[in-house]
């Protein structure tokens, strides 16, 4: 873990101790950041592909919510969506104490060029409450069970991925006091930007003959 990482990572943990947000019943917006990036860590910059967002039941067998869209990315290599209210997805009795799987498939379309067809991936992520000091807590963990590093503060949430995929590097904020601002969503990018010694090429970004390692899978 680089500097930078480290000290976000303290300030997280003495910040989200010391508030101990509570989770209420507050209706949560959710926003994901993605900066996609070559095996060698260049930015895929402006970029079309087709997203497909779903989120499940912890069991896999029931889709609460998903939507589709043509996406692009920016001259950096930033996309980003939000899905609202999916708070009503982790409720039960009223109270949030559902977990929830977040998954995201990239597909190629026909002016795809960093992917091609047959190489679309799948990532997923679980959303779900948890016991901290006597009070629910949320908490975002990657498919092979590693926790995201999370920062707290009055009605946010910040949750960063340390470990990117191949080609993806993100991260998630949540509130119950929506919208989320453009200057948390350049803060969170800020926070995912890998610095200069990260990038390394292919051994820096997981990558295993061509594909990433830890919580990626290729699409049957």
């Amino acid at each position: 873990m680089n500097l930078k990482k480290k000290k976000l990572f303290l300030w997280s943990a003495l910040i989200f101790a010391a508030l101990g947000t509570t989770l209420g019943q507050s209706a949560y917006d959710l926003h994901f950041q993605g900066l996609l990036a070559d095996i060698e860590g260049k930015s895929i910059s402006n970029e079309p592909f087709e997203l497909s967002v779903q989120l499940k039941t912890e069991s896999g067998q029931e889709v609460l919510f998903e939507f589709n869209s043509s996406t692009k990315t920016n001259e950096e290599g930033w996309f980003g969506f939000t899905i609202s209210e999916i708070s009503r997805y982790l409720l039960k009795d009223g109270e949030i104490s559902e977990t929830i799987v977040i998954w995201m498939e990239f597909l190629p379309n026909e002016n795809t060029k960093w992917i091609r067809n047959g190489d679309d991936f799948m990532v997923t992520y679980t959303l779900a409450p948890t016991l901290v000091d006597n009070s629910k807590q949320l908490k975002i963990t990657r498919m092979e069970g590693t926790e995201l590093m999370i920062h707290s503060e009055d009605h946010l949430y910040v949750f960063i991925d340390q470990y990117p995929f191949a080609y993806l590097t993100g991260g998630f904020l949540v509130t119950d006091k929506p919208p989320i601002t453009n200057q948390s969503i350049a803060d969170l990018q800020h926070w995912l930007s890998p610095d200069d010694q990260d990038e390394e090429g292919a051994a820096s970004r997981g990558v295993k003959g061509g594909f990433p390692s830890g919580g990626y899978y290729k699409k049957n």
